[in-house]
């Protein structure tokens, strides 16, 4: 393994630690890396000669009472991998914000993939209750995103 390589793979993990993303797998012709934030034993194990598995479940954060509670009502979750913006541009307002009434269809964030950019919008009227992410985080499929309380009109 090239020197490159190592800068690579370690940046990969850097921001695979900082990102809220469990799992990522990624191969080169080089190298393969499966990292996991849910594994229960941390573990590095070489199963070919440019192939290691690692476990980063020692940096995970410890649930604190600060954790937001979800809400009751709808939680709007990530329909794809990718990384959550909040606004279109980083010099606009975020398209919702806590407090906002939001119909059904309305664009609540948006989720670039593979440089494309997809919308995420509400499946239901209601008030933006909580807004579980930040601003250019990674997310994962199925992530809760924001919790919002159904409105009957």
């Amino acid at each position: 393994m090239s020197m490159t390589d190592t800068e690579a793979m370690t940046a990969l993990i850097d921001q695979f630690n900082q990102s809220s993303a469990q799992v990522m797998d990624v191969k080169t012709t080089t190298f393969e890396l499966h990292l996991n934030k849910q594994a229960e034993t941390a573990q590095m194990t070489a199963t070919q000669p440019h192939q290691a598995v690692v476990d980063t479940s020692a940096s995970l954060p410890t649930p604190t009472s600060e954790t937001p509670a979800q809400s009751e009502g709808t939680t709007v979750t990530a329909p794809l991998v990718g990384v959550a913006y909040l606004a279109a541009d980083p010099k606009q307002a975020p398209f919702v914000q806590v407090g906002d009434h939001v119909k059904a269809g309305e664009t609540l964030c948006v989720i670039e993939a593979m440089k494309m950019i997809n919308e995420v919008p509400s499946p239901v009227s209601g008030t933006v209750k909580e807004v579980l992410i930040k601003n250019a985080t990674m997310v994962e499929f199925d992530e809760p995103l924001f919790a919002i309380e159904e409105t009957t009109v």
